[in-house]
C-alpha cells in the first residue's frame, strides 16, 4: 500500500515544472516541514476537519499569516489529490479554518546598542561570519547573495560587489531517498544589481581577501559554495551570547531603516536591495513638529 509521503512526493512530482522555482521551493518545504509530519501523526484514513483545523491554528502561534494560509493550501491540494487518486474520502473544506486575523506584524530590527554590539564583534574577529554580518547590515545583502559572492564579484578598487547569483538548495528524491544539493542561479533585475560599498568595507575586505584566488567563493575562500543555513545558524549562536534575537533579515531591515532614517533616496535604495517596491511603516512614536511638516509639504509647492 502507498505511504503518505509517497503521496506527497508525487504531488511535488507533478509540481515540478509548472511553477516557478521559488514556488516550488515552498512546496518543497512545506511537505517536507508541515505536510509530511502532520499526515504522520495523524492517520490519512481517519483525518478530520477539525483536525486540521487546529494543527492550522497550534502552528499559528508560530509562523505568520501567510504562512499557515500557504501551508493549508498546500496541505489541502495534497490531500485532494490522494482522493482523486487513491479513492480517499472527501473532506469538507470549508469548515477548515484556523479562526485567524491577517495582521500585518512590524518588520523586525535591531536597535542601536545591538548594532554596535555586533559591529565590534565584526571588527575585532575577521572571519566569514563577521563578513556577512557587515555585507548584510550595510550593503543590505541576503543571506544568499552573500554565499554565492566570488572574490571577483568584489571590485575594491572601484569600491563596489556584484551582486548576480544567489546560493539555491534542492532536495533530490530518488526512491524513496533523499540528496541535498547546493548550487548558484542566476539573478535578473531587480535582484541582479551593482552595490556601492562603505570605505570602511573596502578596506576590511581588502584586509579580509588578502591575495585569495579570484575564483574562491568569499565567505569559504575555496571553490566549495557555503551553505545559508550554516551562517544563519551562527548568526542566531551570536545573538544569544549578546542576549537578542537576530537574523540575516533582521540584519537586512536595519540596513533599510537605517537608510530612510538618514534620508537615503528612495529609488537609490530599492536598487540597493535589489527591491521594486517597498513597505514602510511608522509607529506611534513618529510625531515631528508643525515646522517640519510645513519644511516637508514645501518641497511639492508648486510653481505657479
Amino acid at each position: 500500500m502507498i505511504t503518505i509521503q509517497q503521496i506527497c512526493l508525487e504531488w511535488l512530482k507533478e509540481k515540478e515544472g509548472t511553477v516557478k522555482t521559488i514556488t516550488y521551493e515552498k512546496y518543497e518545504k512545506a511537505i517536507n516541514k508541515y505536510i509530511i509530519p502532520f499526515f504522520k501523526s495523524h492517520p490519512i484514513e481517519q483525518l478530520t476537519e477539525k483536525q486540521i483545523s487546529q494543527y492550522l491554528y497550534d502552528q499559528y502561534n508560530d509562523l505568520s499569516y501567510s504562512t499557515v494560509k500557504f501551508i493549508r493550501i498546500t496541505l489541502l491540494s495534497v490531500y485532494d489529490y490522494a482522493v482523486e487518486h487513491y479513492d480517499y474520502r472527501i473532506l469538507h473544506t470549508n469548515k477548515i479554518t484556523f479562526d485567524a486575523v491577517d495582521e500585518k506584524k512590524p518588520i523586525d530590527t535591531i536597535s542601536e546598542e545591538e548594532e554596535a554590539l555586533l559591529y565590534q564583534y565584526c571588527m575585532s574577529h575577521m572571519n566569514a561570519l563577521s563578513v556577512a554580518i557587515l555585507l548584510s547590515l550595510y550593503a543590505g545583502l541576503r543571506c544568499s547573495e552573500i554565499c554565492s559572492l566570488t572574490i571577483k564579484d568584489i571590485h575594491l578598487d572601484e569600491g563596489y560587489i556584484d551582486v548576480n547569483k544567489k546560493s539555491q538548495r534542492n532536495t533530490n528524491y530518488i526512491n524513496n531517498d533523499s540528496k541535498t544539493l547546493f548550487h548558484t542561479i542566476e539573478l535578473s533585475w531587480p535582484e541582479k544589481r551593482q552595490v556601492v560599498l562603505l570605505p570602511f568595507l573596502v578596506d576590511y575586505l581588502s584586509r579580509y581577501i588578502n591575495d585569495e584566488p579570484e575564483d574562491y567563493y568569499l565567505l569559504s575562500k575555496s571553490l566549495k559554495l557555503s551553505e545559508n543555513r550554516l551562517y544563519q545558524g551562527k548568526l542566531k549562536k551570536l545573538g544569544q551570547e549578546f542576549g537578542f534575537d537576530v537574523n540575516f533579515s533582521v540584519l537586512r531591515n536595519t540596513c533599510k531603516n537605517n537608510c530612510l532614517n538618514n534620508n537615503v533616496n528612495i529609488k537609490y535604495l530599492l536598487n540597493m536591495l535589489g527591491m521594486s517596491k517597498i513597505e514602510i511603516t511608522i509607529d506611534d512614536s513618529f510625531h515631528e513638529g508643525m515646522d517640519y511638516q510645513r519644511d516637508q509639504m514645501n518641497k511639492i509647492q508648486p510653481d505657479l
